[in-house]
């Protein structure tokens, strides 16, 4: 087994991690980072941010539709954090060359998402993640202290009740990571479920390695369901379309040519009324109904959601005939690892920040702070790393009785796909008390079959296993509240 030691282990090379990255850079310039990352993530797909920069707008104003949407389940003090230091978050980028877009009176463009009282979302374009992913990326390769990793972090070990270290698989071969301080930010859980609006990495691995490690789980109740995911045209399934366009003239509309709604509301219940429309049987052929773009003016359309309109525009002769069909698709996992306003967990020298982590959101998240998110926390979280101190242990014993006892079969099912279609089947939108408990009466069933029938290879092995904590964390948070 290879052996990396290192002062600082990122798990995630998302925005989360990368900011963590670049905050550890800035306070403690010499120390040791490596960041384990395989691709995949969400980050590149942030199209922008919310930031109380509107007139009238202010950290008070943001703060109090946050707690407004998310249902009073909120941490407040995280409330309090993210409004507060998204200002000063703008500021710090822009210092770095990244060019917000303005309007003609030179004020930012702000687009109103979902939940919010004004316009809020500041953006460069709508690629924002990816400008901010290659600005901290280049910063990064200027310092030969950090190192980036293409391995999957399977274990956290610890030592006296503090983190001490991680087990990798880094191209199929076994790395131990020695080290007391660990950043989780490995993304949410989404891509879990069959049909979701990310990629299949994003398969919460992070919540069974955190719940492994003693870490407390809050909020895993919440799962957000992307209201408006094309399911027709056949070339765009499972394509994410902006729900900030709902301000801009776009209708939805369903199978019987109805509004679904009469005015935008909060994503969670935007979802519910439109999975409600589709089990009433008035869907519009695919299972979705249709977003209407003919009451959208054209050019507004094309010079503010470039990205959007070139890759949906084709799909009809005149703008006013353009439509696609939707339907909501897991999305973000609003629960998490608990963490303080430090990013700090339960576990002394464990770290989290961005969708890896829960408390911010509460029961739904308003469009944008997502993008926020990751930001102020994954500096949060850099910050507390680099102040925290603690003696290194050699987790090589360790790492070696796990490995051996992780047993190598000869299966080559693909278990990933079935849970996702229990996650589908069982724990969507609506689900009933009775769907959650079939739901887990066959996760437990095909885990019995995967016990009996393990894979060949002890990564495979692991990696089901963290799906399988996953999935039932979801079934079972989501069955506790089931009755209210």
């Amino acid at each position: 087994m290879k052996a990396y030691p290192c002062d600082v282990l990122i798990v995630g090379g998302g925005l989360a991690g990368l900011q963590a990255a670049v905050t550890i850079q800035e306070k403690a310039p010499a120390s040791k980072v490596v960041i384990a990352d395989l691709g995949g993530g969400a980050s590149s797909e942030i199209m922008g941010f919310c930031a109380p920069l509107a007139p009238g707008d202010s950290p008070e104003r943001f703060a109090e539709d946050i707690l407004r949407v998310g249902g009073g389940e909120n941490d407040p003090a995280l409330v309090k954090r993210l409004t507060e230091d998204a200002v000063a978050t703008v500021r710090r980028l822009e210092t770095l060359g990244i060019e917000f877009d303005k309007n003609d009176r030179q004020e930012y463009d702000l687009l109103k998402p979902l939940g919010s009282s004004c316009p809020r979302v500041v953006h460069h374009k709508t690629v924002t993640g990816k400008a901010i992913i290659e600005r901290y990326r280049a910063i990064l390769a200027r310092n030969n202290h950090i190192a980036f990793h293409k391995s999957r972090i399977v274990k956290l070990f610890k030592h006296k009740g503090r983190i001490a270290g991680a087990l990798g698989f880094e191209r199929g071969a076994p790395v131990g990571y020695s080290t007391s301080n660990v950043i989780l930010a490995s993304g949410g859980g989404a891509g879990l479920f069959g049909f979701s609006s990310w990629t299949k990495m994003l398969n919460g691995s992070g919540y069974a390695l955190a719940h492994d490690a003693g870490a407390e789980l809050v909020g895993m109740n919440r799962i957000q369901f992307e209201p408006c995911v094309s399911v027709y045209p056949e070339k765009l399934y499972g394509f994410p379309i902006i729900t900030t366009l709902l301000h801009e003239g776009v209708r939805l509309v369903d199978g019987n040519g109805d509004p679904v709604v009469n005015e935008p509301l909060p994503k969670r219940e935007l979802a519910l009324r439109i999975a409600s429309v589709v089990s009433e049987g008035k869907d519009c052929g695919h299972g979705g109904v249709w977003f209407d773009f003919s009451g959208v003016e054209e050019e507004a359309f094309k010079t503010r959601y470039p990205e959007y309109y070139s890759k949906l525009r084709p799909y009809a002769d005149r703008m006013a005939d353009l439509r696609i069909e939707v339907k909501p698709a897991a999305h973000t996992t609003l629960g998490g690892v608990a963490i303080n306003a430090h990013a700090e967990t339960s576990v002394p020298g464990l770290f989290a920040a961005g969708e890896v982590t829960g408390g911010v959101h509460g029961a739904d998240r308003i469009g944008g702070n997502a993008g926020l998110e990751v930001l102020v926390f994954g500096r949060a979280a850099g910050e507390s790393s680099a102040a925290y101190d603690a003696p290194a242990v050699d987790i090589a014993g360790p790492a070696e009785d796990f490995l051996s006892a992780i047993p190598c079969g000869r299966s080559e099912r693909e278990f990933l796909s079935s849970i996702g279609e229990i996650l589908n089947d069982f724990c969507g939108v609506i689900s009933s008390r009775k769907d959650l408990l079939a739901g887990l009466s066959r996760l437990n069933q095909l885990h019995t079959e995967f016990v009996n029938d393990p894979p060949v290879r002890k990564e495979d092995h692991v990696v089901c296993c963290h799906a399988f904590t996953t999935a039932a964390v979801f079934l079972e948070s989501r069955l506790d509240s089931a009755d209210t």
